[in-house]
């Protein structure tokens, strides 16, 4: 539970070390600006993950299949609007995100590029929190581990090589965020994939 919680943070949080050496505050100040920006947006909806453990936990203690299969069906397709509002909308919440923090130019200019990358990993991220509740619903513990644990690798090694073998600055740390929840998604799919095909 702990660990499905930290996922989206922890990624802004790699992404602000690796950029910290770069020797430049506008960089650091810009991709915590947009890092803080996207994880508030996607702690907003965090009841995907609370409400689907809620509702496969009732399914599935009452060995209901049809009910743990609908309710997962229900929890993604949410999750999928939402994303795509967040998508149709970045443009208005990249203002408000200016208009609120009074930040310096050089560091919006960050924060901008931060922030248009980043967002397109919403859908990955928001399914993310669905996978992760219904693991948490079935009793699955381990998962949410495992899905974390690859995450992080993967924008860790992202992060280097993007930022500092490419030279592609706060876009290369999005970018390898961007690229890490999409990992994750397709090795939560195959987790519960695994666990169906397990329990029938």
């Amino acid at each position: 539970m702990i660990l499905s919680n930290i996922t989206v943070p922890l990624l802004g949080l790699v992404d602000t070390a690796v950029i910290g050496h770069l020797g430049s505050a506008h960089y650091l100040a810009g991709i915590a600006l947009g890092a803080t920006v996207i994880s508030m947006l996607f702690w907003l909806v965090g009841f995907l993950r609370m409400s689907t453990t809620g509702l496969i936990a009732s399914a599935f203690g009452a060995n209901d299949k049809q009910g743990v299969v609908m309710a997962l069906q229900r929890s993604i397709l949410l999750a999928l609007l939402v994303a795509l509002l967040l998508l149709l909308f970045q443009s208005l919440i990249a203002q408000a995100m200016a208009l609120l923090s009074d930040a310096s130019p050089q560091t919006l200019t960050q924060a901008y590029h931060y922030f248009y990358i980043r967002i397109y990993s919403a859908p990955a991220a928001l399914v993310n929190l669905v996978l992760l509740g219904w693991m948490l619903g079935v009793q699955y513990g381990r998962g949410p581990f495992l899905l974390v644990l690859m995450t992080n690798t993967i924008n860790i090694i992202l992060d280097i090589a993007f930022v500092i073998g490419l030279g592609l600055e706060v876009k290369g740390a999005a970018l390898a965020s961007v690229i890490a929840d999409y990992c994750a998604l397709m090795f939560a799919l195959y987790l519960v994939a695994r666990l169906f095909k397990k329990h029938g």
